[in-house]
């Protein structure tokens, strides 16, 4: 039976952590790990999650030596992982009861090496059901990387509303770029398509994206726009590796 490794960074994230850490315990399928990486927390964060893993045995949590960042904190994540499979989740996330079940189900149904779902936008003001019409079942790689390069849609770059097979990430040594403040999930799902080969999306809504006006894809300066140049002359270049070999 495959397991499932839900990988945690946090930062500061004493707001809203309860609520994600509590829909994660309400999951149909229990087959999971949750590993919370701490990335130097200077609020309460550490102690919301120490709490949450005093009543649960699948729940733990690795502290960074210091504020690492995301793409850091994520492979730690990757190292510490013990699962078949792999996903990533954000601390002011929150996840629908089926969202374990649906992947666990759909790699040990399909045989595949990337499984996708929809997800709901959500905001003070609204939330917005994110669940494209085009794209469903098994699909191709092309499709996949041409989907996850779209500014919008059901798929995008993002890593939450995806799961991976952790030994193909370690076999090729797949890692987030530490030297982008922005698009490292993007870049990090590209090259992992282009080394996968069976994939399957299910539009299906399972996670909730919280968006606020702090995060760093809503702020702009030089440094970001180095890091979006960079990362796009990444993805171009592995499309072309692909297309050459």
């Amino acid at each position: 039976m495959l397991s499932l490794s839900i990988i945690m960074p946090l930062y500061n994230e004493e707001l809203l952590l309860r609520r994600c850490l509590e829909t994660i315990t309400t999951q149909v399928n229990p087959n999971f790990e949750v590993i919370m990486i701490n990335d130097a927390s200077t609020d309460q964060t550490a102690t919301i999650a120490e709490a949450f893993i005093k009543k649960y045995s699948n729940f733990r949590m690795v502290t960074q030596p210091a504020n690492l960042g995301i793409s850091a904190a994520r492979n730690r994540g990757i190292q510490e992982a013990q699962g078949d499979l792999i996903t990533f989740l954000d601390g002011d996330d929150w996840l629908e009861p089926q969202y374990t079940n649906y992947f666990l189900q759909a790699f040990s149904k399909y045989q595949v090496d990337l499984a996708i779902c929809g997800y709901f936008r959500e905001s003070k003001r609204k939330t917005t059901k994110i669940r494209g019409k085009h794209l469903k079942g098994l699909v191709n790689r092309n499709q996949v990387i041409r989907h996850i390069t779209k500014i919008s849609g059901q798929v995008m770059g993002y890593t939450w509303n995806k799961v991976y097979r952790l030994d193909l990430i370690k076999a090729h040594h797949l890692q987030f770029a530490d030297d982008l403040s922005l698009m490292e999930d993007q870049v990090f799902n590209v090259q992992y398509a282009a080394i996968a080969r069976r994939f399957y999306v299910q539009p299906r809504p399972l996670y909730h994206y919280w968006q606020h006006g702090q995060s760093a894809t809503h702020t702009y300066d030089l440094e970001n726009a180095k890091s979006i140049g960079l990362a796009n002359y990444r993805i171009v270049k592995t499309i072309l590796d692909l297309k050459n070999n």
